[in-house]
């Protein structure tokens, strides 16, 4: 195998400008992992209210609404599919929820989410998040949440 060397300037500008089209164009996959973001949160019973989803580091509990309520999650697809995350509380206890979400597709890739939910009284949810700077939720004030989770209304 041989290699030819482009000798001309414009060939090696082409040169380079399709390498990095080509890396720029990799499948890029973001996880939830060690994140936390800040959501704008849409029911069916017309409340609109924002929450922060808290993914822990290890990959599986998600802390959101006021931060007593923690839910189960994984990746879907067998936990192969980064992007995409799905969560469940405790079935067995008098409220619980299920949440669907995946991480949006950007310039960075694991800037923003979005997904649904629906509580066992049937309230559903949309939201849609980005990113914080830190990996821990900032400590909610009870006076301005109030004491009930939204989540569960």
């Amino acid at each position: 195998m041989s290699v030819k060397i482009i000798q001309s300037k414009c060939g090696l500008v082409l040169t380079c400008l399709l390498g990095q089209t080509m890396l720029l164009a990799a499948p890029v996959q973001a996880g939830v992992e060690g994140k936390s973001y800040d959501v704008n949160v849409n029911s069916s019973q017309g409340d609109n209210f924002t929450a922060c989803f808290e993914f822990n580091a290890n990959g599986s509990s998600l802390s959101f609404g006021r931060m007593d309520a923690t839910a189960t999650y994984s990746r879907t697809n067998l936990g192969r599919d980064q992007r995409n995350w799905q969560a469940v509380t405790n079935p067995n206890s008098e409220e619980s929820i299920a949440l669907s979400g995946q991480v949006k597709r950007d310039l960075v890739p694991d800037r923003r989410i979005s997904g649904n939910a629906i509580n066992s009284k049937g309230t559903t949810y949309t939201f849609n998040g980005t990113l914080l700077s830190e990996p821990t939720c900032p400590i909610e004030n009870e006076s301005e949440i109030g004491s009930e989770n939204p989540f569960f209304k």
